[in-house]
């Protein structure tokens, strides 16, 4: 193997922390913006906003608490342990590391991959076709 090779257990470790869709929220956000930092209350907002399909200005109330708890108590350490992430506990800070990347590129092809299915199954779903 190359110098680029990846070490098997960090797919695995990906796939795992990918598993939970709020995880995947936190990538998709981090990667998609020039932000280099985000606080923890930002990211809730912006997960419930998407999660309850509303604006993130009406992003409250016990959505936003379980969204914040959660990022807060589970995931952000969990991606933080996996160099997804860099995570001050103390400040509510979150920056990208150098793992991100490359889960923003597992979680970008995955969602293309479930597109790609769907569309496939409508076209080759003869119930599709009678109606």
């Amino acid at each position: 193997m190359t110098g680029t090779s990846i070490r098997p257990c960090l797919l695995s470790d990906l796939y795992h922390i990918l598993s939970a869709p709020r995880r995947c929220y936190v990538i998709q956000i981090l990667s998609n913006t020039e932000n280099e930092e985000y606080t923890t209350r930002d990211l809730s907002e912006k997960i419930t906003a998407i999660e309850h399909d509303i604006s993130k200005k009406d992003a409250t109330g016990e959505p936003y608490r379980n969204v914040y708890n959660a990022l807060s108590q589970t995931h952000l350490e969990t991606m933080a342990n996996a160099d997804l992430i860099e995570y001050d506990h103390q400040r509510q800070r979150v920056k990208p590391k150098r793992n991100l990347k490359l889960a923003a590129l597992i979680v970008d092809h995955n969602i293309m991959i479930y597109l790609i299915l769907n569309l496939l199954e409508t076209i080759l779903d003869p119930q599709s076709i009678d109606n």
